[in-house]
C-alpha cells in the first residue's frame, strides 16, 4: 500500500507563488483540529511568512538590499516549509485526507519514482577561523541542492535547527559561539522534492 507524502521542498515556485502557497497553508492549519498541537510552530511560521511577503513587497523597488533581504526571507520561508511540512507528515501518520487538510501539496507517484539515497561521506571540520564549522557531503546522485543544518547542545526532539540551503555539496557557518558543541546533519534534496538526510554528527566549535 502507498504511503501518501507532502511535496516539501517548494525552490521551483517563484516569489509570488511562494507567498501564495505560504498563506495557503496558514490558512488550512489555522483552527484544523487534525494538527492542533502545531500552535505554537504555526505562529512562528506566520513571522516567517510575514517577513517573505513585506521583504517581496519592498523589493518591487529593484533596490539591491531590498533584494538581497527578499532572497534572505525567501530561503528562510522554504526551509521553515520544509520542517512545518515534515511535522505533520509526522503527525499524520500517511493519513491522506489529514496531509490534504495541510495546505501542502501531495507528492504523486511520479513525484517519488526517482529515489534519493541519503548524503554519504559527511563529515564536520573546522573552518579557516574560530567559529566557523564547515560541513561537507558527497555528491549525490540526482540532488538538486543540499541544506545544512546545526542545532545546539543539548539535542532533543525539541531542539531548534538553523537550516542554510546550497547548491554546492558544502557549506561553512560563521559566527558560532567558540567552545560550544554542535550537532549537524545534511539534507539532498532531489528534483521533485524528493530528501535523502544523513546522520547526525556532533564537533566542539573552535
Amino acid at each position: 500500500m502507498k504511503i501518501s507524502k507532502l511535496i516539501l521542498n517548494y525552490q521551483r515556485f517563484g516569489d509570488a507563488k511562494l507567498d501564495q502557497k505560504a498563506q495557503a497553508v496558514i490558512v488550512a492549519l489555522t483552527g484544523n483540529a487534525n494538527f492542533g498541537v502545531i500552535t505554537a510552530t504555526l505562529a512562528d511560521f506566520i513571522i516567517v511568512a510575514s517577513d517573505f511577503a513585506t521583504a517581496l513587497t519592498a523589493s518591487s523597488s529593484r533596490d539591491r538590499v531590498a533584494v538581497s533581504l527578499k532572497n534572505d526571507a525567501r530561503e528562510a520561508l522554504l526551509n521553515s516549509l520544509r520542517l512545518m511540512g515534515m511535522n505533520i507528515e509526522a503527525m499524520a501518520e500517511g493519513n491522506r485526507s489529514k496531509l490534504v487538510s495541510s495546505g501542502f501539496d501531495l507528492a504523486t507517484e511520479s513525484d517519488n519514482a526517482v529515489s534519493l539515497s541519503p548524503p554519504q561521506e559527511f563529515a564536520l571540520a573546522d573552518g579557516m577561523s574560530p567559529g566557523e564549522v564547515k560541513f561537507s557531503v558527497k555528491a549525490v546522485e540526482n540532488a538538486k541542492s543540499y541544506i545544512f543544518e546545526y542545532t545546539e547542545e543539548p539535542l532533543t526532539l525539541e531542539s531548534s535547527w538553523i537550516s542554510k540551503g546550497s547548491s554546492k555539496r558544502e557549506y561553512t557557518f560563521v559566527n558560532l559561539p567558540s567552545g560550544k558543541r554542535i550537532y549537524g546533519r545534511a539534507i539532498a534534496i532531489g528534483t521533485r522534492g524528493q530528501e535523502g538526510t544523513t546522520s547526525v554528527l556532533t564537533r566542539m566549535v573552535q
